[in-house]
């Protein structure tokens, strides 16, 4: 155990020595970006702030999975109530992305992210402190909302402290933080319930969420981005068709998808957004600049955003249950081969931001999207020749190339959709691309999950590779209809990226 402790702290070290590299890579020296003069020190400050908020949203989104069960014992609670401790954050999280971004450039970046630092942080505080069902989930909301600032308005805030040229490294740090601690999710939750109480799982965030509030305060500057007026009927109505559709989502392996309960909501969702279009195209000064879709590249990342995370997320949902339901490993043994995923996501997503300038973001993205089709179909072929139970080391050279495609995916997924909007668009760029790929995750999840049980009842290990092969197919099927969005969409990439950027700096001269 210590030789391993000792190897993890050299490991340990070398990624810190990377990142600090990359950090150095991206400048060194002031200019001004935004109308405000800001250094490679800020820079390096915002990056830490802004991470270490990151990384929390993103690992509670599936850190709380593998304490389930004692969460269970403890409250005595039913299917319904578990179900509900993930899908609150899940529900609160999508539906806000949007409404928070927009107000964040109005109301000010800094200010706005903060606030969303402050609720994750009393949320995660108030989960820890739950005695019943109820207050948990109620907890998992408040969560949910502080991370829908979070994420959007991190990302904003990267890309309005970088100039042009120095904007794809910094989003590639982003991306590979936010990779990260949605990867480790269950890593983490399954290394603290070995040694702690669950409520351990809810405790650790509360520190690095006051560092980051008491950090924010004293280093971060303000921004803001195009000011609109607040059209409280258009939130509404985006808010509450996103509801609808993920809600649906979310319960229809559950409930049944013929249910009124299952299709009712996604029906009213549709409706709802339905009636969002046709309340902002009347107004003179829209909630959301609707004209941006004519934008072929704008629309072909947002596809792109959907089905990615559709196929992906939907494969290492059901792969992470193949670790433990087919291969017997326990949570705690699953999450840490996938580590060799997440790794190799960590280390693409930072290296993607430096090559994009040469090959542009379009190519980045076709070959890390092809990596992870590679990676599905391999999985699929190595379950249909050895069964459901062989040695891990079958499938490691699978899991390396689809966190090498994720790395390489999900950098120029955020690079490409800002370089093809204005500046004073940036924010809403990013809440809506974070709101496509938050429910394209939901859509995969639910109808890699809805393929999966189409196969009758899983009874033994092979019954569960039985499954698992076709539903790997279909979400094969969305990771190319992601290539189609890019390929038959998108403008080249690179000629406009490097024209948008002489266009900023010219303007940032003037």
């Amino acid at each position: 155990m210590r030789r391993l402790g000792g190897r993890r702290r050299v490991i340990g070290r070398r990624a810190l020595f990377f990142w600090v590299l990359i950090y150095l890579s991206i400048n060194n020296n002031v200019k001004e970006c935004g109308g405000t003069m800001v250094s490679t020190a800020y820079r390096i400050r915002l990056m830490v702030i802004t991470c270490i908020a990151l990384f929390m949203a993103m690992l509670d989104n599936l850190v709380v999975g593998v304490a389930l069960p004692s969460i269970q014992a403890e409250f005595n609670a039913g299917m319904s109530d578990l179900q509900w401790f993930l899908n609150a954050y899940t529900l609160a999280f999508a539906v806000l992305l949007i409404p928070f971004s927009m107000l964040g450039e109005r109301l000010g970046r800094k200010r706005m992210f903060l606030a969303g630092v402050v609720l994750f942080t009393l949320g995660s505080l108030a989960a820890a402190l739950s005695d019943s069902s109820m207050q948990l989930t109620l907890a998992r909301a408040l969560q949910g909302v502080g991370a829908a600032a979070i994420m959007p308005i991190s990302l904003t805030l990267v890309s309005s402290a970088f100039p042009p040229e120095k904007r794809a490294a910094a989003i590639g740090i982003w991306s590979g933080i936010s990779g990260l601690g949605l990867s480790i999710g269950p890593l983490v939750g399954g290394a603290i319930i070995e040694g702690a109480p669950w409520e351990m799982i809810f405790w650790v965030n509360v520190p690095f969420g006051v560092l980051a509030v008491l950090f924010g305060l004293k280093w971060l500057k303000e921004s803001k981005g195009e000011s609109r007026p607040v059209d409280p009927v258009g939130i509404a109505l985006l808010g509450a068709g996103l509801f609808g559709l993920v809600y649906g989502l979310v319960r229809g392996n559950d409930e049944g998808w013929g249910e009124f309960g299952v299709w009712g909501p996604i029906a009213g969702g549709a409706l709802l957004l339905l009636a969002f279009y046709g309340w902002e195209r009347g107004r003179k000064r829209p909630f959301i600049q609707l004209s941006q879709f004519r934008n072929r590249t704008y629309s072909a990342y947002l596809m792109a955003g959907f089905w990615l995370n559709a196929g992906i997320f939907g494969a290492i949902f059901l792969l992470t249950l193949f670790l433990q339901q087919a291969q017997g490993y326990s949570a705690l043994g699953a999450g840490v081969r996938e580590m060799v995923w997440t790794a190799c996501t960590m280390v693409a997503a930072p290296l993607a931001g430096l090559v994009i300038g040469r090959f542009g973001s379009k190519n980045v993205l076709l070959i890390g999207i092809l990596l992870q089709m590679a990676a599905l179909l391999g999985f699929a072929l190595v379950i249909m020749s050895q069964g459901a139970v062989f040695p891990f080391g079958y499938i490691v050279p699978m899991m390396m190339a689809a966190g090498v495609g994720m790395g390489l995916s999900f950098t120029p997924l955020s690079h490409g959709l800002l370089s093809s909007v204005p500046d004073s668009a940036a924010g809403e760029a990013s809440g809506l691309s974070n709101a496509a790929r938050e429910l394209g995750g939901v859509f995969g999840v639910a109808i890699g999950g809805l393929v999966f049980a189409r196969g009758g009842v899983v009874a033994t290990p092979n019954d569960f590779g039985d499954h698992l092969v076709p539903t790997l197919f279909v979400l094969t099927a969305m990771l190319a209809a992601a290539i189609l969005s890019v390929a038959l969409l998108a403008k080249k990439s690179r000629r406009a990226e490097k024209a948008r950027a002489r266009a900023s700096v010219a303007g940032t001269e003037a």
